[in-house]
């Protein structure tokens, strides 16, 4: 079962306006009137500690969860006992849809760092599309986009070498952080190498040995798990497989 540590928020009314990323989540198409309707189907909560699970593979369906702050690992333990990284959510993501076909989660959820959470209870779904028309629409476009994240990812794997499925995640981390206005360049990391490594099917000292070539060759620079893109042009020209590697400052 989920770990039993989630503390109670004020309803989504009283704390909505003051999240910093609320116009990121599913929140941002309500109109302030409609916050009110959408408080008694929505509840925040948190915090989280790293290490935490929001559910854990096999939990009956709930809630949905849409990330308030930190970040959260979706991952998925096979029946040899291995565990695949699937995905990684940020602030305004929503998490839970792999449980609406079978009413049990086909995935684990844990957070990377202390992390909250915003639910909202499944059984009040049908609630929400009545009384909140727009936020039933933008839940349904978060799960349309959650899937073309994993057709991304699979293709990702299938296709690509080690350095490209490398370089075109750490692209992947730039654009979360910058569509949530934050640097595009400088970012610390909430996941560990060798989750990273998981995620990207490779050995961790394959992350190991791609942090250290791509700093010596002046894409980037690292410290621990901050990094900063020195060249966006150069990270990209490796995403796509690119021959040369002509490095310019970003």
């Amino acid at each position: 079962m989920a770990d039993n540590n989630i503390i109670s928020f004020p309803p989504l009314n009283a704390t909505c306006g003051n999240c910093r990323w609320s116009k990121f989540c599913v929140a941002r198409v309500l109109e302030p009137e409609t916050r009110t309707q959408a408080a008694k189907n929505l509840v925040c909560s948190g915090p989280l500690r790293r290490g935490a699970h929001l559910f854990r593979q096999g939990d009956e369906l709930k809630s949905l969860y849409i990330v308030r702050s930190g970040s959260v690992k979706a991952y998925i333990d096979s029946e040899d006992g291995c565990e695949q990284t699937v995905a990684f959510h940020f602030p305004g993501d929503l998490l839970g849809f792999d449980a609406i076909a079978g009413d049990m989660h086909q995935s684990s959820a844990v957070a990377l760092e202390t992390t909250a959470v915003c639910s909202i209870p499944y059984a009040r779904l049908a609630a929400v599309a009545v009384e909140v028309p727009a936020l039933w629409n933008e839940l349904m476009r978060s799960a349309a986009m959650q899937l073309i994240d994993k057709q991304s990812h699979a293709l990702l794997l299938g296709q690509k070498s080690a350095q490209a499925r490398f370089a075109t995640f750490l692209l992947f981390i730039s654009n979360r952080f910058a569509a949530r206005g934050c640097s595009r360049t400088e970012f610390n990391l909430s996941m560990s190498r060798q989750e990273i490594a998981n995620y990207l099917a490779v050995a961790v000292e394959t992350i190991s040995r791609l942090f250290t070539d791509l700093q010596r060759r002046g894409v980037l620079e690292v410290d621990r798990r901050f990094v900063r893109i020195v060249s966006l042009d150069a990270l990209n020209e490796l995403a796509h497989e690119g021959r040369s590697l002509g490095v310019s400052h970003a």
